[in-house]
């Protein structure tokens, strides 16, 4: 979804083709992020729901949590600011060290950023220190989620100066909404019926897109909870059919699924490095932009695919091996505590979301 949205972006740009090949039906697909979030809410509280008020475990989960997002994202940031300083770009330090970092850097915009999608990993970062005050201490955790949660619905439909972003926004109901998904889900406690809740979901999601494309005059928060609501349905349908043997997924839609968070990191870079050389060479002309539109798309999938494998695989593994050895007792001591009142479908489980 995102990557169709950005090479719609790209392909709006005057200095390229300054078209739409496909009208405004791309123009929603940006709520592939608001699905993220909630995706995330869902993956994070399931992998370290376990984990919450118990501070023997804080640092194994800060240390998961680090190698999952900073060792690519490093490896993307490097590659993508090296031609900026070789071009002497006006690119200052503070603002390196804070994208670096992931940190909030007012005033800069998503077209701004060095790794132009960064803002949103900036939200995950902020969400991933909340719940980690939460493994720390529980109460504390809990109070600063609610305020975080009290300052975005304060936000729908107000002017936050840019340097408040961070703090005010709507997607902290996002993460909230996976999180009460994957509560719903592993209770047990009724059934969920799947092709109701799977159809529910898409119709909320098909409203807030039709809200979001006709520019209705719905605050855009509410729009990104619609949004969210939607997706957590769709999510709920879709892990109680694969509980029950029901759902299977084709190899190669796996595949892709696996490489998603490589392929997030360079898909804008890619496809602008693809624009400028289509029109530099004016190599494809004559050819419908439908089909360029669809042929660069799946040729920054590709791409993704091949930093997954040729880059974010061997760097996890690396990583992986160089553990730090306290963490490692930590979590090992824990891990044999509590593994002797865990179910096999609790520990099968766990064991599928620690990749995540």
């Amino acid at each position: 979804m995102v990557v169709i949205y950005h090479t719609s972006v790209i392909f709006r740009v005057p200095t390229y083709w300054g078209a739409t090949p496909f009208g405004d039906v791309p123009k929603f697909l940006d709520s592939g992020v608001d699905f993220f979030f909630v995706l995330s809410g869902f993956i994070i509280l399931d992998a370290h729901l376990r984990d919450i008020g118990s501070p023997a475990r804080f640092a194994n989960y800060i240390w998961r949590r680090a190698v999952r997002i900073y060792p690519l994202y490093w490896v993307i940031f490097c590659a993508v600011l090296a031609p900026l300083l070789l071009a002497r770009a006006d690119v200052d330090l503070r603002r390196i060290v804070m994208e670096f970092f992931l940190l909030p850097a007012s005033g800069l915009v998503a077209d701004q950023k060095i790794v132009v999608v960064s803002w949103t990993l900036c939200y995950e970062i902020a969400f991933y220190v909340i719940f980690g005050i939460a493994i720390f201490n529980r109460f504390l955790g809990g109070v600063i989620g609610a305020l975080w949660l009290l300052a975005a619905i304060y936000s729908v439909g107000e002017s936050v100066p840019a340097k408040w972003t961070i703090l005010c926004s709507p997607y902290p109901v996002l993460f909230l909404t996976g999180m009460i998904i994957q509560r719903v889900w592993s209770s047990r406690k009724f059934d969920v019926p799947l092709v109701p809740t799977f159809v529910l979901g898409i119709v909320v999601f098909t409203a807030a897109a039709i809200t979001r494309v006709n520019a209705l005059g719905i605050p855009a928060g509410l729009v990104q909870w619609a949004y969210g609501v939607g997706a957590g349905l769709i999510i709920l349908a879709a892990v109680a059919a694969e509980r029950r043997g029901s759902l299977e997924f084709p190899e190669w839609l796996t595949r892709i699924g696996d490489a998603s968070y490589s392929l997030y990191l360079v898909h804008f870079t890619v496809l602008s490095v693809l624009a400028k050389l289509i029109v530099a060479t004016n190599v494809f002309k004559g050819l419908p932009l439908q089909v360029l539109f669809v042929g660069m798309a799946v040729v920054t999938v590709a791409v993704g695919m091949a930093v997954h494998l040729l880059v974010e695989k061997p760097l996890l593994k690396l990583v992986g091996r160089r553990r730090a050895p306290v963490h490692q007792a930590a979590g090992q001591l824990v891990d044999e505590v509590r593994v002797r009142n865990r179910s096999p479908q609790d520990l099968a489980r766990e064991a599928y979301s620690t990749d995540r």
